[in-house]
């Protein structure tokens, strides 16, 4: 399969006159990662005349630099429309929006795709994107429409690939946006690495941990084995992360708290910085550093800059990655994980005899 789908069309497309559009602005980890590269192709490009639809404006420059495209409050619907009608073109930037997570905003933003094209004649670009067999009814209603509204569609897996190339022919293959962050200027986020190794500096090796939100018991089972974990590893440095900031789940942030407190080997952090920052900050310290978590983006950071990671899965996306990036390498449920596998990880990486 022949890579490079992406840059190929934003050398030939440009897409100026556009608004970018994804789950922008929620402050996870994996959605601003995708902004701040897509922007930062676009601009490397020359692009002119780009808009930015994000949830919270004025946190904006809490996770990004500002490439001079202005942004566009998603929670004003009327300042939504009125962006949506004056561009030409609508762009959705990444993201495996539908999978296991799709829900009504899904189905409305897809509907509003549907509607852009249609109604507006608008030209929509669905770029890196992935949409899974995992999708429940509403995902696979959502996907349908988005496809058909779609002028071109990048997707970012097989599965995303197969999927939609049977509901739009102008489909074509490639990988995760992420992918293309080594075309960026990486040198423009020194000083947003330098923040961040201040508040986490690390002298020796260290397991970085994320823990991740989801629906039912699925969470909480996590949580405890990383507790267990944490407890069976006293003689090593952990970092404990949210991948969301601590006012999107204040619980999860209270949970890492009482952690640090309890633990003297802990300490927390939540995502409050720009995505690129941690990307170089597992690039600095990848002999240093063992990744231990189940977000998509969070192992392929590590896969793309030499960490060490534990392969779990909690979906097909994040199975499909593993399948291209480490095919020898069985994925673990994150629903069936035991403190076995795990302590068997990371006693290999830290090479200690069984």
């Amino acid at each position: 399969m022949k890579y490079g789908q992406l840059p190929a069309l934003l050398d030939k497309e440009r897409l100026d006159d556009s608004l970018l559009l994804g789950f922008y602005g929620g402050g996870n980890y994996g959605d601003e990662l995708l902004m701040e590269t897509l922007a930062g192709l676009l601009k490397q490009r020359g692009a002119s005349n780009i808009s930015i639809a994000y949830q919270t404006p004025e946190s904006y420059h809490d996770f990004h630099h500002d490439f001079g495209y202005p942004r566009v409050a998603m929670r004003s619907k009327l300042q939504l429309f009125k962006a949506i009608a004056a561009k030409k073109n609508i762009v959705i930037g990444g993201g495996g929006l539908w999978g296991m997570d799709a829900n009504l905003n899904i189905l409305l933003m897809s509907f509003m795709l549907f509607a852009a094209r249609f109604l507006l004649g608008k030209k929509i670009y669905l770029l890196g994107v992935g949409y899974y067999h995992s999708a429940p009814i509403i995902g696979r209603i959502s996907a349908w429409l988005a496809a058909k509204a779609a002028t071109a569609i990048i997707a970012r897996d097989e599965e995303t690939y197969q999927n939609f190339k049977r509901l739009q022919p102008h489909t074509t293959r490639d990988v995760d946006m992420a992918w293309y962050i080594h075309a960026l200027d990486l040198n423009a986020y020194t000083a947003d690495l330098t923040k961040l190794q201040k508040r986490l500096p690390v002298h020796q090796k260290t397991l970085f941990i994320t823990l991740r939100r989801f629906r039912g018991s699925t969470g909480d089972r996590l949580a405890a084995l990383v507790e267990e974990c944490i407890a069976k590893n006293s003689d090593k440095p952990i970092i404990v992360a949210l991948m969301e900031p601590r006012g999107v789940d204040p619980e999860g942030y209270h949970l890492l708290q009482s952690w640090q407190q309890r633990y003297s080997n802990v300490r927390t952090i939540d995502f409050c910085f720009n995505p690129l920052a941690l990307f170089l900050f597992f690039r600095a310290y990848h002999t240093k550093l063992t990744y231990i978590g189940p977000q998509f983006h969070g192992i392929l950071s590590a896969h793309l800059t030499g960490v060490p990671y534990l392969p779990l899965a909690y979906d097909n996306k994040v199975q499909g990655l593993l399948k291209h990036i480490a095919p020898q390498r069985p994925p673990i449920a994150v629903q069936s994980l035991r403190l076995l596998d795990v302590q068997t990880f990371i006693d290999g990486v830290y090479g200690v005899s069984t």
